[in-house]
């Protein structure tokens, strides 16, 4: 799920993704490039989309 707000570089604003860290897990250090690549079919995930719906209710 992405952050509703637009992409983020940097943090983790939403839930963490996995126990192994609290959110929001500020990176430290320094990001020199960063790269959206946005080639390829969109994959639309119903099942997915309808839990992230129902959880932000």
């Amino acid at each position: 799920m992405f952050n509703p707000g637009g992409l983020s570089c940097g943090a983790n604003p939403g839930p963490s993704v996995t126990p192994e860290y609290a959110s929001p897990f500020r990176f430290t250090g320094t990001l020199h490039t960063v790269t959206v690549d946005l080639s390829g079919e969109l994959i639309i995930d119903a099942e997915c989309e309808m839990r992230m719906h129902l959880a932000l209710q």
